[in-house]
């Protein structure tokens, strides 16, 4: 005879092993029936045909991560915030508890509101959502060669095929 902490244990092995066999499952599917037509295009290192131009480990502005993880945060705000609509304009239930469950869902959405809406103006007066920052200014330096030789030089590259290239892309 099993006791009811071996039963429990066998429900959640069997949940687990079932969701294990769901996935594997799926991934099983989707690795026979994907298409596999390689081509150049689609070997390339960005399929949006953009040639990739210096090395990967380039300088990357950090404030992209803060923008996606408050747009996951908020996102995830609104999943949590309907079913508290639902409970709010259900009359059934507000008549049922003389209002009372209406008080309580309004407290608790101020409760997960107000921190989010002070979080998000906190990173608001530091900054941390300016979608331009002003542009760097180069250094300057005392050097013995003109400022037109450095233009001339400058000018040259930048009319290399290459960059010609790029720009067309762009436009």
């Amino acid at each position: 005879m099993m006791g009811i902490e071996q039963i429990a244990f066998l429900e959640i092995l069997t949940f687990i092993a079932g969701a294990l066999l769901l996935v594997g499952l799926g991934s099983l599917t989707s690795a026979l029936l994907q298409p596999n037509l390689p081509n150049e295009a689609k070997l390339c290192t960005y399929e949006s045909g953009e040639v990739p131009t210096g090395g990967s480990w380039g300088k990357f502005n950090a404030r992209f991560y803060v923008i996606a993880i408050i747009f996951m945060l908020f996102e995830a705000e609104t999943v949590l915030l309907f079913p508290w609509a639902m409970v709010w304009a259900n009359p059934t239930l507000n008549e049922a508890t003389e209002g009372l469950w209406a008080r309580y869902t309004a407290m608790s959405i101020v409760l997960f509101i107000v921190p989010l809406g002070i979080g998000l103006a906190y990173m608001w007066r530091q900054g941390h959502l300016a979608s331009t920052h002003p542009c760097p200014i180069p250094p300057t330096f005392a050097s013995k060669v003109p400022k037109a030789h450095y233009e001339q030089i400058n000018h040259r590259y930048a009319s290399t095929p290459r960059r010609l290239q790029h720009i067309q892309k762009a436009k």
